[in-house]
């Protein structure tokens, strides 16, 4: 080999390793700056999920608070102890034998039935309630209402299934969390007491996850007059968790208890994972624990995932909310990113290597070519 032969062939060497790797530095910070924007949004779409479920579980706290409060609503659960004061016999066999089993609407719309007509003073107080209650609860985005007289008689219930007209100190129902709530809220009277029970199966609604806040209804004077309490449903966590804008195809919100169940639907369960699937993940233990950060890690389906975890307290209760997608499709624009890089880099190399063979052919063309 000539030297300029020796030499062109060293300058295509170089091209190709400065290319090849001006590529890999290119891949690298852009890959860094991907990755480094999909935590950001992740961690984001996080705090937004959480922060709206914060509020939502807030108003629902307020709205107890206040209804307790409410004169009206302390006028109808005195009303309803009173015409309960009067049915004659077992008010429970009474109540439900007229409000469910003769009840003309199907189970799960037993709410339908204005008042029976059975002409008590029971009923007539149902008339002048129901739909009001009824009312509030469906623009709430309440499950049920309930209304307990100081002794622990559920007197009202809006939607009518078979803990209604029972005693919540010694009936059937009395080791539900309703009926747990009842004697908290007994041995906590004053004005601005919440008590907050976690989602857990319910019986009486056929083993639904179901959640209570509860208040005292007070006197002017202070005497207990019995319990107003709201069942939260399952189905306003997921409205507020499985919302999919910025969540790509694998990305998922959903939030955990202390005993390692989710409380929300997974986006991509045909079931309900509610109470249903167990998440004991790092990232769950760390939120738990009452940090806040992100990680790569194995999710519950043992899928590598971008995990962003953040702890919620509300009355004494503590919940992970989780945001994560999966890896592959954090990676997957770094993965093209890279064969672009890769195929740029060749791209140059192989044409600034023609460019320089051509001119050595030319030069050794034209030494040949001269007059000697």
């Amino acid at each position: 080999m000539g030297f300029i032969t020796k030499l062109l062939f060293a300058i295509v060497v170089l091209v190709f390793v400065s290319s090849l790797g001006s590529g890999i530095a290119v891949y690298r910070k852009a890959t860094g700056e991907l990755i480094r924007a999909q935590e950001q949004k992740f961690m984001a779409l996080m705090q937004v999920r959480r922060t709206e479920l914060a509020k939502y579980l807030d108003s629902v706290r307020e709205e107890t608070r206040f209804w307790a409060r409410n004169r009206i609503m302390r006028q109808a659960l005195l009303e309803f102890t009173a015409a309960w004061k009067q049915l004659e016999g077992d008010p429970e066999t009474a109540l439900q034998r007229l409000y469910i089993e003769e009840n003309p609407y199907p189970t799960g719309a037993k709410d339908n039935l204005e008042f029976a007509t059975d002409g008590s003073e029971y009923s007539a107080v149902h008339a002048r309630y129901h739909y009001w209650l009824r009312t509030f609860l469906l623009h709430r985005g309440i499950y049920d209402v309930f209304l307990l007289d100081r002794d622990g008689n559920l007197v009202y219930t809006s939607f009518k299934e078979y803990d209604y007209a029972t005693n919540l100190l010694t009936g059937s129902w009395k080791e539900t969390d309703l009926g747990r709530a009842f004697r908290v809220v007994r041995d906590n009277q004053f004005p601005s007491f919440v008590t907050f029970f976690d989602f857990a199966p319910y019986e009486p609604s056929h083993g639904a996850p179901a959640s209570f806040t509860a208040s005292p209804v007070l006197a002017d004077d202070g005497t207990f007059l019995g319990m107003l309490a709201f069942q939260i449903p399952a189905a306003r966590i997921n409205d507020i968790m499985q919302a999919t804008a910025g969540m790509g195809e694998s990305g998922e919100t959903y939030v955990v208890g202390e005993d390692l169940l989710m409380r929300s639907d997974s986006r991509f369960s045909a079931k309900s994972t509610t109470l249903e699937t167990t998440v004991d993940t790092e990232t769950v233990h760390l939120a738990l624990a009452g940090q806040t950060g992100l990680q790569t890690t194995l999710d519950y389906r043992g899928v590598p995932v971008l995990s962003a975890y953040g702890p919620l307290e509300f009355e004494g209760t503590t919940w992970s909310v989780m945001s994560e997608i999966d890896e592959s499709e954090v990676l997957a624009p770094t993965v093209r990113l890279r064969r672009f890089a890769l195929l740029a880099g060749g791209g140059v190399a192989a044409l600034v290597s023609a460019a320089l063979v051509g001119l050595a052919l030319f030069t050794r063309h034209s030494e040949r070519a001269r007059p000697r």
